[in-house]
């Protein structure tokens, strides 16, 4: 191993390091688990810790409370978010492509039982921390994203010169931010890609006669 001006050992830093690093994505993963078997937050730090095999004191060493755990949750299941739309809309060749990449990042993203569907339907008001701004000012970055793409599709001519992107956009991403609540049309077992096909047609075609 490597020691330092200061006489410790680099092989060993790094070897705590990923050993840190570890315990707390185990613990995240576990509560995780439990938000999702209980439909939200309502579960105690103590079954964490139990699922984990540490104690409730190790566990504190990584999270200073229950609502900083669930913050962490839901912050990476945004930040993954944000950076699946943004490689979804580099890597396409058009405004529709785009569009729709875009689109089937937030389906998946909102699958039924994830962590971010939790955040944004329920179960988030039993925490310590407000998790709603972290997940507004990322939101806010998507819609965005996405109302640049659709001044790129008026350009391209798949959207209306006089179509209010920003509105548009904001109804797009809504449909999905409360997907929770629709049911049926987007169960355990369905597909996220059929859902985001729909709700752009609904977008782009209207339902008038």
């Amino acid at each position: 191993m490597v020691k330092r001006a200061d006489g410790t050992e680099q092989g060993g830093a790094s070897a705590k390091t990923a050993k840190s690093a570890a315990t707390r994505e185990k613990i995240m993963a576990a509560a995780t688990q439990l938000m999702v078997e209980r439909g939200g937050t309502g579960f105690q730090i103590g079954e964490v810790s139990d699922r984990c095999g540490i104690s409730k004191g190790a566990l504190y060493y990584y999270f200073a409370d229950k609502g900083s755990l669930v913050q962490a949750i839901f912050d990476r299941a945004m930040e993954g978010l944000v950076a699946d739309v943004e490689a979804a809309v580099a890597q396409a060749p058009s405004s529709r492509a785009s569009i729709l990449g875009l689109v089937g990042a937030l389906a998946h993203a909102v699958r039924p039982g994830s962590a971010l569907t939790l955040a944004l339907a329920h179960g988030i008001w039993d925490v310590e921390h407000e998790v709603l701004p972290h997940i507004k000012e990322r939101m806010e970055r998507i819609i965005a994203v996405l109302e640049a793409q659709l001044e790129r599709a008026k350009v391209e001519g798949l959207v209306k010169p006089d179509a209010n992107s920003h509105l548009v956009a904001v109804a797009i991403i809504g449909a999905f931010a409360i997907s929770e609540y629709a049911g049926e049309a987007v169960d355990a077992a369905g597909d996220p890609e059929a859902f985001a096909h729909g709700v752009l047609d609904v977008v782009f075609h209207g339902i008038g006669a």
